[in-house]
């Protein structure tokens, strides 16, 4: 643990409640807990109404978002320590124990608030919990989906244990968590792996039910019936999410899905996105050596797959950071006259982006953020050689790995772009061999020698912006926000829309509430307090509010 001050106690797993969770407190007296990073100017959504009301444009709370945001200020103590219970189960994807854990505790804790919920699917896989909040008879429905896997942690870069919630001031010092009750500022932070990314619309959901349930039943009547599909392998490709949903179509058909991941605007505004980029992945070996050599007695004879690797991945793109692999955007759809127009009229944000994140320029200096994110992009997300620091040695490595990402824009084929990686490693004289060793014979026969390890994963999506739902959502985060919300054609980040649209035939949209500078899949990943409100407030209107498809 690199913090420098003892972790505030962790909640413990179960029902949400306060048992187990110490008094609240001052920030410590040890100092500040590792920052999580530059922090988003503290925009509106989730922290309650503003001083001089709603907005102009932006309609009235309500007595329903009132009556809620009464009842989660009286019980935001007892929110947050169930939210923190759930987070203490460690749910890296892929580790289908502790996921089936994850996913039977979201099971009971749905049950418990009366709404239907199984986890399903083959053994040795992390389920998928499927359920259904009841409405009135004849109420429309509307699909929600979240994700209760997160990405893999190294806990030596967290300020403290990934699995260990833990409340931090915007001045870096850890709180106690507060007893029943107490106050709760909006803008403490909950660090912890998935607090953001993405079980924070699962807890969210479950303040909301339990917030309608205390009001009086003719006031909070549901309007809409709510389709739940919470999967455990998003993080890792979704592999068997297409099979399940079509195996459990009948129990999952709805009007629309809401796609619950993701980040609000930078700025903390509201939004409501149309689309997401899809993803595909490989992992690309050089090979040098067949063993580590001593660096002294062979360095400048024996070739060295770092330097290789390298020279390999500058191919892919040029100085000014345009990919140069042949036919990268080809089959790439260029934005729709109407989405044109939306990107054109969106605010810049670059300035503030570069100066919160350190940054003298973008990659390809003057771009806008929303037009590159409508582009296909090349990653390099990890590097691997010989050791490094301490542990280095003089030494020319056996082999070299980059892990690369890519993500799709709408028309990009997953297996066509990958197929156009290898053909590129191919033309700079590299002998190719795919998911396998090369043999002693192919590697005294080629100079350079690639392996590559890929995963197909899937493509872009992208709903209209005149989708009939679309302006019913935009209006309800507004509400919740006390601010206006904006459309906007789609997503940095990968979510498996596509599978609502090609096997539910139902169009999808994404209706994020995380906090923009939440560290996801980074450490220190944390959730502002004010979204988790805000998340709350929002999925009470869903439920609460009458809708026609």
């Amino acid at each position: 643990m690199t913090g420098s001050g003892p972790t505030a106690p962790t909640a413990p797993p179960g029902p949400a409640g306060p048992a187990g969770v110490e008094p609240a407190g001052p920030a410590t007296a040890a100092g500040p807990a590792k920052p999580a990073g530059p922090t988003a100017p503290a925009g509106p959504a989730g922290a309650g109404p503003t001083a001089a009301g709603a907005p102009a444009g932006v309609e009235p709370a309500g007595p329903v978002l009132d009556a809620v945001r009464s009842w989660r200020r009286e019980h935001a103590a007892e929110v947050l320590a169930g939210f923190a219970g759930l987070l203490a189960l460690d749910n890296v994807t892929g580790d289908v124990p502790a996921l089936r854990r994850n996913a039977a505790e979201i099971v009971a804790r749905l049950r418990a608030r009366g709404a239907e919920a199984e986890a399903v699917g083959p053994d040795g896989v992390a389920p998928l919990v499927i359920g259904r909040v009841p409405a009135r008879s004849g109420a429309p429905r509307l699909g929600l989906y979240a994700h209760y896997d997160g990405q893999p942690v190294t806990p030596a870069d967290w300020g403290t244990p990934p699995f260990e919630p833990t409340l931090v001031a915007p001045d870096g010092t850890t709180v106690r968590f507060p007893p029943p009750g107490a106050p709760v500022d909006d803008e403490w932070r909950l660090h912890a792996r998935a607090a953001a990314d993405d079980k924070a619309p699962v807890a969210a959901l479950l303040a909301a039910l339990d917030a309608l349930d205390a009001l009086d039943a003719a006031a909070a009547e549901r309007e809409v019936e709510l389709v739940l599909c919470f999967e455990g392998e998003e993080e890792s490709g979704s592999t068997h999410l297409g099979e399940l949903l079509a195996e459990h179509a009948d129990r999952l058909a709805a009007d629309a899905w809401l796609i619950c991941d993701g980040p609000v605007q930078p700025g903390n505004a509201p939004q409501v996105v149309l689309g997401v980029r899809g993803f595909t992945d490989l992992e690309l070996t050089v090979y040098g050596p067949v063993r580590e050599l001593h660096s002294g007695h062979y360095g400048n004879w024996a070739p060295n797959p770092a330097l290789e690797l390298a020279r390999l991945l500058a191919s892919m793109k040029d100085a000014a950071g345009r990919v140069t692999i042949d036919g990268f955007t080809a089959d790439t759809r260029p934005p729709t006259a109407t989405e044109r127009a939306v990107l054109d009229g969106m605010p810049p944000v670059e300035d503030g982006l570069l100066d919160r994140l350190g940054l003298a320029a973008a990659e390809v200096p003057g771009s806008r953020l929303l037009d590159r994110l409508m582009l296909p992009s090349l990653n390099v997300r990890g590097l691997r050689a010989a050791d490094v620091g301490p542990a280095a040695r003089n030494v020319i490595p056996a082999c070299a790995t980059a892990s690369i990402d890519i993500r799709l824009a709408a028309g990009d084929d997953p297996a066509r772009m990958l197929d156009r990686v290898r053909r590129h490693v191919v033309r700079q004289g590299y002998l190719v061999v795919q998911d396998r060793e090369p043999t002693a014979a192919e590697r005294r026969a080629h100079r350079a020698v690639a392996r590559i390890d890929a995963r197909v994963g899937y493509p872009a999506a992208r709903a209209p912006l005149d989708l009939p739902v679309v302006g019913h959502l935009r209006e309800l985060a507004a509400r919740a926000a006390d601010a206006e919300a904006i459309a906007l054609p789609t997503l940095g980040g990968s979510v498996p829309l596509h599978h609502f649209g090609e096997v539910l035939d139902t169009p999808a949209v994404i209706l994020p509430i995380a906090n923009p500078d939440n560290n996801q899949h980074a450490a220190d990943e944390n959730l502002r307090l004010g979204n988790l409100w805000y998340g709350v407030d929002l999925f009470a209107l869903l439920l609460t509010t009458p809708w026609q498809p």
